[in-house]
């Protein structure tokens, strides 16, 4: 038994150092998530353009006009990787009959003429572009291959060790076939190990896009509802790609409600004005402190950064106080950077709150 608990040790060691994931955004509620349950069973959803070649060249030109400069513009901000890929190599339209996109090796984007053709306006296609360049930004394409080597690599140790268990030493083709299969399953499981979490993180990436380009944040969620839809997706699924796609990517539900929280967290910051971190971070607090609110989520658009401030137990001081113990929690876009804390707040009736 513990020899065979060696190999499996030795692949989960050497997957802890793959790339991993930044990570960034809020995380959806239950009730973000029964809202995108009934998104995807509703039937409010525009129709599709059904856009001939000629049309579908002059949408992906007016997006690429609008959004890139806006990507470029985010990525600088937040430092991101590949900023000058996103100005260098210009977006291109593939005649693949797919409702895919996809960024390649030398992070330029492709978008699909049947994706093109789904579409339902210019601004379901722009979430699309701000998604694609979003893992431009994060750097998805290289992590993911690195990954995949880094799998590869503890694949084939696991695969030796258990050749060295289980095959005569004298029988070299039984110990190469182990290693080779175990390196190939290495290396799928290094590629497919952080593939929803980076896609989490492109629609991310996507909304702070849109806003900056001043784009409504809702034509995400009306894309991300009819891909699930078109992919004959249902709530908690994954459409007809099946495995493939629940390999790959998050369920249907759970990456629509993701977005919806996100969407509310950075309109609100848009709606108040608000800039920094700390601004954003203070107003949340006075929200929980003030409304009573359970939990109130923050996210800044011009930093990528947001947080969320829970209240967790409201009582009455000896002194006759109002105080309230709230825990905080916030991410950095660009950094893996995760703090929390717990902290309590008090005041005298009419007074101000002041935090112990």
């Amino acid at each position: 038994m513990r020899r065979a608990i060696v190999p499996i040790a030795v692949l989960a060691s050497v997957l802890a150092a793959c790339s991993g994931v930044d990570r960034p955004g809020v995380p959806a509620t239950g009730a973000e998530r029964q809202e995108a349950r009934r998104l995807m069973e509703a039937s409010a959803i525009p129709r599709q353009r059904r856009l001939d070649e000629a049309a579908q060249h002059a949408s992906l030109a007016r997006v690429v006009r609008h959004i890139r400069p806006a990507a470029h513009r985010v990525c600088v901000r937040m430092k991101g990787a590949n900023c000058g890929a996103i100005l260098s190599r210009s977006p291109v339209r593939s005649h693949d009959r797919e409702i895919n996109a996809h960024v390649d090796g030398s992070h330029r984007v492709t978008m699909n003429a049947g994706l093109l053709h789904a579409s339902g306006s210019d601004e379901e296609i722009a979430a699309v572009l701000a998604h694609e360049y979003g893992h431009v930004i994060a750097d998805h394409v290289d992590k993911r291959m690195g990954d995949a080597g880094v799998g590869a690599l503890g694949g084939l140790l696991a695969g030796t060790l258990v050749g060295a268990v289980i095959c005569d030493r004298s029988d070299s083709d039984c110990m190469g076939d182990m290693a080779h299969t175990g390196g190939s399953m290495g290396l799928g499981i290094g590629a497919l190990a952080y593939s929803q979490q980076h896609e989490l993180e492109a629609d991310y990436y996507s909304a702070l896009i849109l806003a900056e380009a001043g784009v409504p944040l809702d034509a995400g969620e009306r894309m991300l509802t009819r891909l699930a839809r078109t992919a004959g997706g249902r709530p908690g699924g994954y459409g007809q790609l099946g495995v493939a796609m629940a390999r790959t990517h998050p369920a249907n539900d759970e990456r629509i409600a993701r977005w919806i929280a996100n969407r509310r967290a950075l309109e609100h910051a848009l709606a108040t004005g608000l800039t920094t971190d700390a601004g954003l971070a203070s107003e949340a607090r006075r929200r929980v402190l003030e409304t009573g609110l359970g939990e109130t989520r923050w996210a800044n658009p011009r930093t990528g950064h947001s947080g969320t401030i829970t209240a967790k137990k409201r009582w009455r001081s000896a002194a006759g106080e109002a105080c309230v113990s709230y825990g905080w929690k916030s991410w950095q876009a660009a950094g893996r950077a995760e703090t929390e804390g717990v902290e309590t707040a008090c005041r005298s009736p009419g007074g101000p709150w002041r935090v112990r």
